[in-house]
């Protein structure tokens, strides 16, 4: 059974391009919007050389958000990809989180996978 207990990893490998993170839980908007700062801290230097942005998402433990809550994700997600994000693999997601997710990110090179070695391969590809 998942937990309503938030936590949450944040970081970042600026060679590769990319940032990670752990995520679980069911979160209030002003956590969210905490949390989504806290990406945007990792993804500076990265934006700062101006090279592309990827990011593996491991959402165990992750439930479905409320509308609010959702929006930020969404309107994060739109933001950062001005700011050059260019895939994101999500690892682990329980389904009904991988719903919530795909309409979130609509326009976003996303996908969805079992495991991390099989998240990292993908976003790695030329």
């Amino acid at each position: 059974m998942n937990s309503l207990t938030t936590n949450h990893k944040v970081s970042r490998n600026v060679e590769t391009g990319e940032v990670h993170f752990e995520i679980s839980g069911f979160w209030k908007l002003e956590e969210m919007q905490a949390f989504l700062r806290e990406l945007n801290e990792a993804a500076a230097p990265i934006v700062a050389q101006r090279t592309p942005i990827r990011v593996l998402g491991e959402m165990e433990g992750f439930l479905p958000q409320d509308r609010q809550t959702g929006e930020a994700i969404r309107d994060h997600l739109m933001m950062s990809r001005r700011y050059g994000l260019q895939r994101v693999a999500i690892a682990s997601a329980p389904v009904l989180v991988k719903l919530q997710y795909r309409r979130l990110s609509q326009g976003i090179e996303v996908e969805f996978f079992d495991s991390r070695n099989e998240a990292i391969a993908w976003l790695r590809r030329p």
